[in-house]
């Protein structure tokens, strides 16, 4: 084979080296675009970093207003109106000033 194109007219041995080349071209060209490391994997994974990130901001936002609740229920800082607040939600406790309105579940008019 390769004494074959050492045969051949001159110009061929270029001419494979072009196509040689071509070739080589178009199959790291296509695996830039399309492999697990290509542009089209780049722009998803920065799709997933930007959620991510968003997600991220949401968390450290319940965070920090987590953090705030706790630090009101310390016993330096005890806050009476969110003491009151819980023990009316999770005790389902109720003042005897307050006015409690039944809604049917069924009714849908006002």
């Amino acid at each position: 084979m390769i004494g074959a194109l050492f045969r051949h007219p001159r110009w061929h041995r270029p001419l494979w080296l072009v196509v040689l080349g071509l070739g080589l071209a178009a199959y790291f060209g296509y695996h830039a675009l399309t492999g697990s490391r290509g542009l089209l994997a780049w722009r998803d994974l920065n799709g997933e970093l930007a959620a991510t990130r968003g997600e991220l901001e949401e968390l450290r936002a319940e965070r920090t207003a987590l953090a705030q609740k706790v630090a009101r229920l310390r016993q330096d800082g005890l806050d009476p109106d969110l003491i009151d607040e819980l023990a009316r939600r999770h005790l389902s406790l109720v003042d005897s000033l307050d006015v409690i309105i039944l809604l049917n579940e069924g009714s849908t008019s006002r």
